[in-house]
């Protein structure tokens, strides 16, 4: 979809549709905002979309609204990790439309800051605050992964949503997620894992390897979780969108399709991950 994501931003797990991939062997350009603005712009009124979902992952709950590829066995999951107590603030990196930031929030009872360079994407999750219950406990900012403007050690946990490989920088935006985490404290990502290191039949910013990426950023404590069911959704979403057949006005729809057609042949070369990392509980 889209990029949390997409997923363009924040909530898309797979380049943009359209979009040609260069070989294996040469620089993958990062997606823009304005990628990203045209995406997000297209999906309130794609009917396309919230019927795929509905068929795909019926008990995820309607408001979250997904770009990303997450059911509620993930959310559930990314929660739990993220090891956060009431009161406290969970930083969305790559935010999207908010929603599956917003659930966390209200799951964990904390406040939430969410993040993202496309600005329709911003505002769309600022008009979403109120489904979820959080006037005033939520906010959402323009910025990018590896500058997003907020203070150091403001945030108890953080957590990017099919995200990080959307970066120009992977590795800056690793090292500045840890600036922004309190000691001690806990980043989460969902994304892909190659099956094979370095397989180059996936364009590079699928094989990126999370774990060395993120003790190089001086993250400790690295677990990468997966279940078969994480993975089945992906195939699962793009099959229907293509049994939808015709999407006819619907871009949003349309999109989704066209990345299942160039996606789905590459499903099996990786695997959906959920990887938990943690700062040192005492800076050097």
């Amino acid at each position: 979809m889209p990029p949390n994501q997409p997923e363009p931003p924040s909530d898309h797990a797979e380049p943009l549709p359209g979009r040609p991939e260069p070989p294996p062997d040469k620089p993958e350009p990062a997606p823009t905002a304005a990628e990203f603005d045209a995406t997000f712009s297209a999906v309130p009124a794609s009917p396309g979309l919230r019927k795929v979902w509905q068929l795909a992952t019926p008990e995820l709950p309607p408001e979250i609204e997904p770009l990303s590829f997450v059911s509620l066995s993930l959310l559930r999951y990314v929660a739990e990790a993220l090891n956060l107590v009431p009161g406290q603030t969970l930083v969305d990196l790559g935010c999207g439309r908010g929603g599956p930031g917003l659930w966390l929030a209200r799951t964990a009872d904390v406040s939430l800051v969410g993040v993202d360079f496309s600005p329709v994407a911003v505002e769309q999750a600022t008009q979403r605050v109120a489904l979820f219950g959080l006037a005033g406990r939520a906010r959402f900012v323009t910025g990018d992964l590896t500058h997003t403007g907020l203070p150091g050690h403001s945030a108890d946990a953080a957590v990017s949503v099919d995200a990080f490989h959307f970066a120009a920088d992977p590795n800056a935006a690793a090292a500045h997620a840890r600036q922004l985490l309190r000691p001690g404290a806990r980043l989460v990502l969902t994304n892909w894992q190659p099956n094979h290191p370095g397989d180059r039949r996936l364009p590079p910013r699928a094989r990126i390897d999370w774990p060395s990426l993120l003790h190089a950023a001086g993250f400790t404590d690295i677990n990468v979780a997966e279940r078969p069911e994480w993975h089945a959704l992906r195939t699962r979403v793009y099959q229907i969108a293509l049994d939808l057949g015709d999407p006819g006005d619907d871009a949003a729809l349309a999109d989704l399709q066209d990345e299942a057609r160039h996606r789905l042949p590459l499903a099996g070369l990786s695997r959906r991950v959920v990887i938990t990392a943690t700062t040192p509980a005492t800076e050097a």
